[in-house]
């Protein structure tokens, strides 16, 4: 095995193996992967049905970096028996792969909300929702390999590992609650603030015959949306996420540029102590692609030599009333 690949092994055996707790899966973009920081999120914005996709690839200092895929879509449903008040749905699939195909996390979830207008024009709303879903975590113990293995030259695949493995495939059920409010305070300026409980039921995904579990995750997220005037809106925002004594905030803000059906973004956010994350996109006709960069200016710069994670994502909202009203979009 080469020595990168090595290396990259190492760590994979690291963070997902061993008693630490279970790497998340990590978007630069999260307001473009609604249903992942927030159930609530589902159905909550303009429009009657949104689809979504992400594709990130992550680590690019090492020889073998993670990817990350996401799909998803929710729709926003507002049945006559439910005045001033909708529900949201939406179904939100994700796959990481990491160390060589060495190890893999799938997941598929189903989210629904409950949205609520608290005033006759809509401008403040408030949402709750949950999600459900199944964790799949899956390892090749072919592409790793163990100390016992090295023979004192190389790492040798036919000498037993003595690993105390009870598995190479985990399933494990995962319990997610949140809340949203959204209130517009003007013609020219909309708020978002959103707070979500993730892994309530601390899903067993250990290898070992022990009880190492995901921890519960906060998330907290906000976002403005200021109409400077017919052309040019600026949405500053921020998000911060805590689990077992880690934690991440980011903050930072883009500029859109109007013209028609055509929107053009551009902005930078930054990752506290972790990257520098500039971003550009297009959105025309409902169809919005956005991509990033994560610039690694941490103390392991030197290391990365600043090299982060890129990532694009493509958001499609279609529009089946066109007299809907409410709060703007979170995206």
């Amino acid at each position: 095995m080469p020595p990168k690949s090595a290396i990259s092994v190492v760590i994979v055996l690291l963070l997902f193996i061993t008693q630490l707790p279970a790497q998340e899966v990590h978007f630069s973009q999260f307001d473009n992967n609604p249903l992942l920081i927030n159930p609530a999120l589902a159905g909550h914005f303009e429009g009657s049905l949104r689809l979504g996709a992400a594709y990130r690839n992550q680590g690019a200092a090492i020889s073998v970096p993670y990817t990350t895929y996401s799909a998803w879509g929710d729709a926003h449903l507002e049945p006559q028996r439910l005045q001033r008040s909708a529900i949201g749905t939406g179904v939100y699939l994700y796959n990481d792969n990491a160390g060589e195909g060495a190890l893999a996390t799938t997941s598929g979830t189903f989210a629904a909300s409950f949205i609520r207008s608290f005033n006759r024009d809509n401008t403040f709303k408030a949402a709750l929702g949950f999600s459900i879903g199944i964790i799949n975590r899956k390892v090749n113990f072919s592409k790793l390999v163990f100390d016992n293995q090295w023979n004192g030259t190389v790492f040798d695949p036919n000498v037993a590992s003595g690993e105390p493995f009870t598995s190479s495939s985990l399933f494990a059920p995962d319990f997610n609650f949140g809340g949203l409010v959204c209130w517009q305070i003007n013609q020219k300026t909309n708020t978002s603030f959103g707070l979500a409980m993730h892994h309530i039921n601390r899903p067993k995904l250990t290898f070992y015959d022990d009880e190492n579990r995901l921890e519960p995750k906060i998330v907290a997220h906000a976002q403005v949306f200021l109409q400077l005037d017919e052309t040019f809106e600026l949405r500053p925002g921020a998000f911060f996420a805590t689990q077992r004594g880690a934690n991440e905030l980011m903050a930072g803000a883009d500029l859109v540029i109007r013209r028609g059906d055509l929107a053009l973004v551009a902005g930078v956010w930054h990752r506290l102590e972790r990257d520098i994350v500039p971003r550009v996109g297009i959105t025309l006709n409902g169809l919005a692609i956005q991509f990033s960069y994560d610039v690694n200016v941490s103390k392991l710069h030197l290391a990365s030599n600043y090299r982060g994670g890129m990532e694009i994502t493509v958001v499609k909202t279609l529009s089946l009333n066109s007299n809907r009203k409410g709060c703007h979009e979170f995206q």
